[in-house]
């Protein structure tokens, strides 16, 4: 272990390049955050030269701020976003934009496959994947139907983290963490798994070298002279931000759940060996060094909130007022309130359904804006404890739930989370505990620290399950399923 070593953690996420100088006696030294501008990230799709322009201006800024010895620096840890596919020509070179998980465009070519319950389960129990059309392997698949121009003019297939990773150091790898989440790799082998990309039609050749998490490749002299870093500094491969939000709250070993509560939703626990339903509903992907992720993710979260605020005149105004609709909230009478389905922008786990709608229900004209801003944050809750109760079942109940997103910006939101689960939560307060990941990665990658494993941050927040309100909550989440079952 090399003391008092620095690195550097680069997050490319759906909205903004992030980077952070991190010490593992002094964490986080310096941080910065670039959005996207809009026609970079647009919705489903992404420029991919646009992100890595973005993400060197946030390299480049961080160590401008950080005020420290740039060769105390030593290595560059990368995340991204799972589930983005990238086509490339021959040169390398972008054959259009990134689509991200947010695209859901493949959702007429895989829907009918779902219906084929013997391919459903073996390609689940293979892969760890839903045929979903989040995952990459479909995207390519309805392109190769829907768009066969464009397929046959594409030599190679990637991702926004490959790309950014490609950039900077010009190795074309990918990590088994990042793939695991395409449908393209057997989570059981670790490896491509041949019958699937006979499937899709796709040669491995195509396709990065499979690596580990810690695999690294030296900076590119003229990304390090324009960013002001020395020259040969490694750069690792990349993994995922939800794999790298596991790392960042401390939860590598076995019974430590992480829940991230942003745009989107998602419960991780680590596990020895692949952990999954017999009926398709959860995933598993890999994190390192043979442990997986069992996990959930949901569609609907804060963009659900925003989504509300936006309609109520929000965006004409320029400022979403979380403050006011929080306090307003915070007034609600539980047990009188609309239940809220949060499926608006389509369903991931349990129920996979790209197309499946959301809503209100149960309505009053006795209600208010605040009632529906609260069913809105009790719905995106209640659809992460239906995933929850499927995880404990499969790999056993969690001993700590660390907490983690915007949601913490809301002291009522994060004590209805304790509430719903019926758990204690924690939290560490930090604002990108993924690129935490990403930067202790890179520095157990270099030697700065001896494993990841040991890294347990301190939990400054807490909240603890009210007696008063179990009741209250479990009658509702009752409730919230029979609406569920109805929706299908």
């Amino acid at each position: 272990m090399v003391k008092n070593m620095k690195v550097i953690g680069l997050e490319v996420s759906t909205s903004s390049a992030k980077a952070i100088v991190f010490g593992a006696n002094e964490g986080v030294v310096a941080e910065v955050t670039l959005p996207f501008p809009e026609d970079v990230a647009s919705g489903p799709t992404q420029d991919a030269d646009g992100i890595v322009a973005t993400a060197i201006c946030a390299l480049k800024e961080v160590v401008n701020c950080a005020g420290c010895d740039v060769n105390s620096i030593g290595a560059i840890g990368l995340s991204g976003t799972w589930h983005s596919l990238l086509l490339l020509d021959k040169e390398f070179k972008p054959l259009g934009r990134i689509r991200t998980w947010a695209d859901l465009s493949a959702a007429p070519t895989v829907a009918p496959l779902r219906r084929d319950n013997a391919f459903l389960k073996k390609f689940y129990h293979n892969t760890g994947c839903m045929a979903h059309a989040i995952y990459p392997v479909w995207k390519w698949i309805h392109l190769v139907r829907t768009l066969p121009d464009l397929a046959r003019k594409t030599v190679y297939l990637s991702s926004q983290l490959e790309y950014v990773y490609q950039a900077l150091t010009r190795e074309r790898s990918v990590s088994r963490c990042a793939a695991s989440g395409t449908g393209l790799m057997n989570i059981n082998s670790l490896d491509w798994d041949d019958e699937i990309l006979e499937f899709a039609g796709i040669k491995r050749e195509q396709l990065g070298e499979l690596v580990e998490a810690f695999h690294t490749a030296p900076l590119l002299p003229s990304v390090a002279k324009e960013v002001g870093l020395p020259q040969g500094l490694p750069v690792t491969v990349g993994c995922a931000d939800g794999a790298m939000n596991q790392v960042g709250i401390g939860g590598v070993r076995e019974g430590i759940m992480s829940m991230s509560v942003g745009t989107s939703g998602a419960l991780r626990v680590v596990h020895k060996v692949p952990k999954l339903p017999d009926k398709p509903s959860t995933w598993c992907y890999y994190l390192f060094n043979g442990r997986r992720l069992a996990g959930a993710a949901i569609n609907g979260a804060t963009n659900c909130v925003d989504w509300y605020l936006d309609c109520l005149g929000a965006k004409d105004k320029g400022q979403r007022d979380y403050e006011r609709f929080t306090e307003g909230a915070s007034g609600v009478s539980a047990e009188k309130a609309p239940y809220f389905l949060p499926f608006l922008f389509g369903e991931r786990c349990p129920g996979w359904h790209e197309e499946k709608t959301g809503g209100f229900y149960g309505v009053k004209g006795s209600h208010n804006e605040f009632d529906l801003y609260y069913s809105i944050l009790e719905g995106v809750l209640f659809n992460m404890y239906q995933c929850y109760k499927i995880l404990a079942e499969i790999g056993g109940t969690p001993g700590r739930i660390l907490m983690s997103g915007g949601i913490l910006n809301s002291p009522l939101w994060s004590q209805m989370a304790a509430d719903i689960f019926e758990r204690e939560i924690l939290a560490t307060g930090v604002a990108n505990d993924s690129t935490v990941g990403a930067a202790l990665i890179a520095l157990e990658s270099c030697g700065g620290i001896d494993s990841v494993e040991d890294y347990q941050p301190l939990q400054t927040m807490k909240f603890t399950p009210r007696d008063d309100k179990l009741e209250i909550y479990e009658s509702r989440f009752r409730k919230y399923l029979d609406l569920y079952a109805e929706l299908k």
